[in-house]
Formats: C-alpha cells, structure tokens, sequence
C-alpha cells in the first residue's frame, strides 16, 4: 500500500450492514480504474447492527481500506476520527449512504483542477417533499443567522488539501461540522466551489431523516451558536469590565 496516498476518503458508518461492503468495494474499483492513489478510511459509530464487521471484512481484502469503530455518536465525530488518521496529500469526507460514485468522481476531478479550494457538494435533488423543505428550512436559517451564502449547507463530497485542513482545525463532532467548515473557510477566505451532486438516493436500508431530524439539527445549530458567539462575547464583556 501507498504509505501517502494522494487522497484519504472518509466515511462516517451508521446502521449500513445491508450496503456499505457493496459501496466500498464500488469506490474501490472505480477509483483503482481510474488509477488515483486513494485510501478508504470507514469510521462506524453510535450503530445498532453488524456494519462494523462488513467493513472490517473490506479491510482485510484491500491494503488501503481502513475500520474503526468509536462507541461515542456523531456524524462529526466519525469524520474527525478518520482525518486525524488520514495519511493522504488531500482529504475528502463524504456521506457514504447516499455519495453515487458519478458524484465523487466529478467531485475529484473538480479539485484537481486547483487543489487550492475547497470543493464542496451541492445536492440537486431531494427525495421526497419532507427533505426538500426541511433542508431549505435549515439552509436559509444559516444563511440570515451566520450570513453564509453556500447553497447546500449541508452537502458532500467535502473536499480539500492537508494544508487547508491544518488551518480550518475543524473541531465540531455532530452534524454542524458542515457549518463550522463553511463558516472558517468564509472568514479565513478559502475559496468555495460547489459541485453539483445528482443522485442522493441511499444505496441501501432506509432513510434516517424525519420530523425529529429538523428539532436536532435546529437544536445543534443552537448549540454551535452558543459556542461560537455567546460564549466569546460574554469572555468579551469579562474582559472590558
């Protein structure tokens, strides 16, 4: 194996023991095809099934597929996880339920074209009409609250060079995560190019978004804006007294 690849592709595991040994090894034939020097890095956690063991199992056929496991929850964590041990040139971090590989492959090639920015997925369709608005619901939330422009706060592929993710020092381990790369990338002024991202059917089981999806990431959203703004104005207002 390729001791420094040139990407490191990251993937935070949920409840996917039906699909995700069939996504890995898809990624894994597609881009060994394409001949890019990649590593597959699945971080499993906060799952209820066997996902674990199917990806454990693609890592003892393929030298440059990685599995770890974290009891703790958090699509955020899983993420962190996997890029503290990533060992490639550019780093990518991706939704590997629902990421078809014409979109990560578009993706790729996209921040080939200048490995400066930061490549981020714009998802062009959603499945059904709860997920349409509940996403625009979230998205313009953002938009007036934290004043970023970005289409699709929260799509993927994310994409970007080791030098870049040294200064964004990413840090938020649940879904904000998105936001928190967004925001730094606005205020350190690394350029943003959004990729769109066609098919975001799951590859297999069943969708984990519903009514309570929007209560948690309006709930997170509170907490990273309490973290982010009232904690620093309150040390702020400490320090003039």
């Amino acid at each position: 194996m390729n001791k420094n690849p040139d990407f490191s592709i990251v993937f935070p595991v949920m409840n996917q023991v039906d699909h995700i040994e069939k996504v890995i090894r898809s990624y894994h034939h597609t881009l060994s095809k394409q001949k890019i020097s990649f590593e597959l890095i699945a971080v499993v956690n906060c799952t209820r099934d066997n996902s674990f063991e199917a990806c454990k199992k693609a890592a003892r056929e393929f030298a440059n597929v990685s599995a770890y496991e974290l009891k703790g929850c958090g699509y955020g964590l899983g993420i962190l996880h996997g890029l503290r041990r990533a060992k490639g040139k550019y780093l990518c971090y991706l939704n590997c339920a629902r990421i078809h590989l014409p979109d990560l492959m578009r993706s790729l090639k996209h921040f080939l074209v200048d490995d400066g920015v930061i490549v981020h997925g714009v998802r062009m369709n959603r499945e059904n009409e709860k997920r349409r608005w509940g996403s625009l619901l979230y998205n313009i939330f953002c938009r007036i609250i934290f004043l970023i422009s970005n289409r699709d706060i929260n799509g993927n592929p994310n994409i970007f060079s080791r030098q870049t993710y040294e200064k964004l020092k990413l840090k938020f381990t649940d879904s904000m995560i998105d936001l928190e790369l967004l925001e730094k990338a606005k205020k350190l002024r690394l350029p943003v190019v959004e990729v769109p991202v066609f098919d975001y059917t799951r590859h297999g089981g069943l969708s984990t978004s519903n009514l309570k999806t929007i209560f948690r990431l309006m709930k997170e959203v509170a907490r990273y804006w309490l973290k982010t703004r009232a904690f620093t104005l309150l040390n702020q207002s400490r320090l003039h007294l």
